[in-house]
C-alpha cells in the first residue's frame, strides 16, 4: 500500500489522511485476483497501547506489523506534532472508521465479519450496521463462517489481545481486510454512547468515556506516562525497550 508513516515512541503511525487511507483499502477491495493477496492488518493505535509498546517487544512488533496504523487518540497526534515534522494531522477515530469500512463494503458486495466483544453485542451492533446500511451482508460471533467468507473483519477483544488474534489469523488467511476495533461495537449497538461532537472536536472523547465508566481511571494513569516518554524522547531520542527474553 502506498501510505506514509512516522515513528512515535518507536512504533510506526500511518499519517496519510481518512480518505487517502481509504483510498487504498478501496483498491485493495477491487483487485481481479484478491484472494492471492496477503491479507492486510488496520491497528489503532492510542496512547495506552503505545505505553503498553513500550514494555512488550512483542506486542510493540506486531502493532509494526500493520499495513495501517491509525492514530486513534488525540494524544498520538500531539506526539508526531512533537516528535517529528510530518507527523498525523489529525485523530481518526476507530469506530468511523470501522463504520467507513462498512459503508465500502455495503456499497461493493464485501461481506463482513464481527468477532469478539461481550455477550451479544457483535449481533446488536450488525443489525444496527445493517438497518443502516441494507445492502450489508455479513456474520456476527460465528467465526469459522467470519474466516472462511468475509472479506473484512472487525476484531474487538481488547488490546493486545485482538492484535495477538489478527497477526496469527492472517498467516492463516488471504485477501482479507482485518481490523481491530477495541470497544466499536459498544457504541455502533448504542450500548453506549458517543461524546457530543463538541468534545471530540476539542479532543475530549477520552473524558466522555470516563465520565460513562468512571472504572477507566486507572487506565488513564497512562496518558501521565505517556507525556513523560514523549518528552524524554525528544530530549534524548528514542530509547529502544529491552529485547523479550522469550
Amino acid at each position: 500500500m502506498r501510505l506514509n508513516a512516522v515513528k512515535i515512541l518507536g512504533i510506526s503511525i500511518t499519517t496519510n489522511s481518512r480518505k487517502e487511507i481509504l483510498e487504498e483499502i478501496q483498491k485493495y477491495l477491487d483487485l481481479p485476483a484478491k484472494k492471492q493477496q496477503k491479507s492486510l492488518k488496520i491497528y489503532t493505535p492510542n496512547v495506552e497501547q503505545l505505553v503498553l509498546a513500550s514494555k512488550n517487544p512483542a506486542f510493540a512488533g506486531i502493532l509494526n506489523q500493520a499495513d495501517v496504523a491509525i492514530p486513534d487518540s488525540i494524544g498520538v497526534v500531539w506526539a508526531g506534532n512533537v516528535l517529528t515534522k510530518n507527523g498525523p494531522k489529525t485523530v481518526i477515530p476507530g469506530v468511523e472508521f470501522m463504520e467507513d469500512l462498512v459503508r465500502l463494503a455495503a456499497s461493493r458486495h464485501v461481506p463482513i465479519g464481527l468477532i469478539g466483544g461481550k455477550g451479544k453485542v457483535a449481533v446488536e451492533a450488525f443489525d444496527c450496521l445493517h438497518k443502516k446500511y441494507p445492502d450489508l451482508l455479513g456474520w456476527a460471533s460465528d467465526v469459522p463462517s467470519i474466516l472462511q467468507k468475509a472479506g473484512i473483519i472487525f476484531v474487538a477483544l481488547g488490546a493486545p489481545k485482538q492484535e495477538y488474534f489478527i497477526e496469527e489469523t492472517t498467516v492463516k488467511t488471504k485477501g482479507v481486510v482485518f481490523m481491530a476495533v477495541g470497544g466499536s461495537f459498544d457504541m455502533l449497538s448504542g450500548r453506549l454512547r458517543r461524546a457530543p461532537f463538541a468534545m471530540r472536536k476539542l479532543g475530549l472523547e477520552w473524558f466522555w468515556r470516563l465520565l460513562l465508566e468512571p472504572w477507566r481511571i486507572v487506565r488513564q494513569f497512562a496518558l501521565i506516562k505517556f507525556v513523560g516518554m514523549v518528552l524524554k524522547e525528544k530530549l534524548f531520542g528514542f530509547q529502544p525497550v529491552a529485547k523479550s527474553l522469550l
